[in-house]
């Protein structure tokens, strides 16, 4: 399984210091490390991206939806991988950390080949974003696993999890779409 998230630095909040704030998603470990850090602001967001990938896996191995952040316990084991914990559940991620931009990708295994993508949105509206995003996924499929563009589509659950259909079919294969401000992230 994956997931994946990406923070724009940009359009992200600036104004994430409050205590109130950083309590509700972040274990007192967690705010630490931010506080210890050189770059805060891309570290909290970092964190942030960890807890939201891994979410997005989270909900679809178990089908339930939760807002606990701190429930999701976050380790830096290098500048690109982590570790995040759910309960007894231990999930693998690498970032990529930009001045523009943080993307994770979470796996449940540490060996899964990933194919995932980042690209920069011309238009910042939501479902212009969106509708381009699932588009590129698609074409990359198409291309990768060599069928048809015209029989592939994407459709969501009743948890708001993509899925992949051919032909009318849903496909075994996993995918994870994330998009914020102007960039655009994709993994299956």
């Amino acid at each position: 399984m994956i997931g994946n998230d990406i923070v724009d630095l940009k359009y992200s909040s600036t104004r994430w210091t409050r205590p109130r704030f950083l309590d509700k998603v972040f274990t007192p470990k967690e705010q630490t490390l931010i506080f210890s850090t050189e770059h805060q602001h891309q570290t909290l967001w970092l964190l942030w991206s960890m807890k939201e990938a891994v979410y997005k896996i989270h909900v679809r191995q178990f089908g339930e939806r939760f807002f606990n952040p701190t429930r999701l316990v976050c380790e830096l084991t290098s500048q690109e991988k982590g570790l995040v914990r759910i309960d007894d559940n231990c999930y693998f991620t690498e970032s990529t950390v930009t001045e523009d931009y943080v993307y994770t990708v979470a796996k449940q295994d540490q060996n899964q080949e990933v194919c995932t993508s980042i690209f920069k949105t011309k238009k910042e509206e939501y479902t212009i974003q969106s509708n381009v995003l699932k588009q590129q996924l698609l074409k990359s499929i198409s291309q990768t696993e060599k069928i048809d563009r015209n029989v592939l589509s994407i459709n969501k659950t009743h948890l708001g999890i993509p899925e992949v259909f051919v032909n009318s079919e849903k496909s075994p294969k996993l995918i994870s779409l994330t998009h914020c401000g102007r960039f655009s992230g994709f993994a299956y």
